[in-house]
């Protein structure tokens, strides 16, 4: 049996990216730009409308924004401060984590994409991957193609190096003979000499700090707000993209 077609590394960036797009999304629809409580005949018609009690009835609130009408019960744990954009911030902060693994993801399976060249090449970078004892016994006992098991090998070394971090995409490439095109990837963009290194440390940076110490900043933790989660998605698929037209 034949094995089905793996997607290409551009089409899972963009399934992974996904992730970070609804969230954003989520975040954006929550919002509450409602100013005012909810008005008492919205209150009384909604009470009537599910059959709920007076004294209930008098508990209703809502969030509204471009897309949404949400009514609040009143008496559940949730009101409407809790819809404000400062309170939506978890969602933003996972929102830039998804962005990032999105970029690790296709970065890996780029670079996987160049490793039958990388060992056929006799590849500096790859030259350079430890192994075990163990694992070259494994491949030379157990396989009948040795190829594949160093395929392996390079390959569970890409995915674990794999980053946004620049210095760390530059690192993966080079372990298949690669370097990345940074200046193309500017020029692609309209963007100055090291614009896009910059954005992907950034976001790198961020991610880390989300996932490490909770975004914390000095005693608090960093503001954060839905366009500038937007912005890292915005910059990252850009980025993404030029990288996969200049390669």
């Amino acid at each position: 049996m034949s094995r089905p077609p793996q997607p290409s590394p551009i089409a899972v960036f963009e399934t992974s990216i996904s992730d970070a797009r609804r969230l954003l999304d989520l975040a954006r629809s929550l919002h509450n730009q409602r100013i005012r409580r909810m008005r008492k005949e919205l209150r009384e018609a909604f009470g009537t409308a599910m059959r709920i009690s007076k004294r209930d009835t008098e508990k209703l609130d809502c969030v509204e924004s471009d897309d949404l009408l949400v009514v609040i019960k009143g008496s559940g744990s949730l009101v409407r401060d809790d819809f404000s954009e400062t309170e939506l911030r978890p969602l933003l902060r996972q929102s830039i984590v998804s962005v990032a693994a999105a970029v690790e993801v296709y970065i890996a399976e780029k670079a996987s994409s160049y490793i039958g060249g990388a060992l056929d090449g006799d590849v500096p970078g790859a030259r350079g991957v430890t192994v075990t004892l163990g694992e070259v016994f494994d491949i030379e006992q157990s396989l009948t193609r040795r190829r594949f098991g160093w395929r392996r090998i390079l390959k569970e070394k890409i995915e674990r190096d794999a980053s946004a971090s620049p210095r760390k995409i530059d690192s993966v490439f080079n372990l298949v003979g690669k370097s990345v095109p940074w200046a193309q990837v500017d020029k692609a963009r309209g963007l100055a000499a090291g614009k896009s290194r910059d954005q992907m440390k950034d976001l790198a940076s961020r991610r880390n700090r989300i996932a490490h110490t909770g975004d914390r900043r000095g005693a608090g933790r960093a503001a954060i707000s839905i366009v500038e989660a937007q912005n890292y998605l915005d910059n990252a698929k850009a980025s993404v993209e030029a990288l996969e037209a200049t390669l």
